[in-house]
């Protein structure tokens, strides 16, 4: 009789770890699965940005070539601003 319960507890502790293989394996695939969806959905997100911004820099660099001077006196305003607020700083 002894030798009957340790032969199922042997056969039990078998299945036990069949199935823990299994429930293993399941987890890493849908780990897989989940991380290979993320990285793809973060990609598209990335190219679709970079698209945006590559389309936002050449119609900045055809408005600079359509009116040069106007470009260039935007340019110096901008840095006339700029420095007046960091040398205001400075003095302060």
């Amino acid at each position: 009789m002894a030798d009957m319960s340790v032969d199922r507890l042997m056969e039990e502790m078998q299945r036990l770890r069949r199935d823990f293989a299994q429930m293993t394996e399941s987890l890493l695939g849908n780990v897989g699965k989940s991380t290979g969806e993320a990285a793809s959905r973060v990609r598209h997100a990335a190219e679709d940005s970079w698209g945006e911004a590559r389309d936002t820099v050449g119609g900045i660099a055809r408005r600079i070539d359509e009116q040069p001077l106007l470009s260039a006196g935007v340019a110096l305003l901008i840095g006339i601003i700029l420095g007046a607020l960091f040398l205001g700083r400075r003095r302060r």
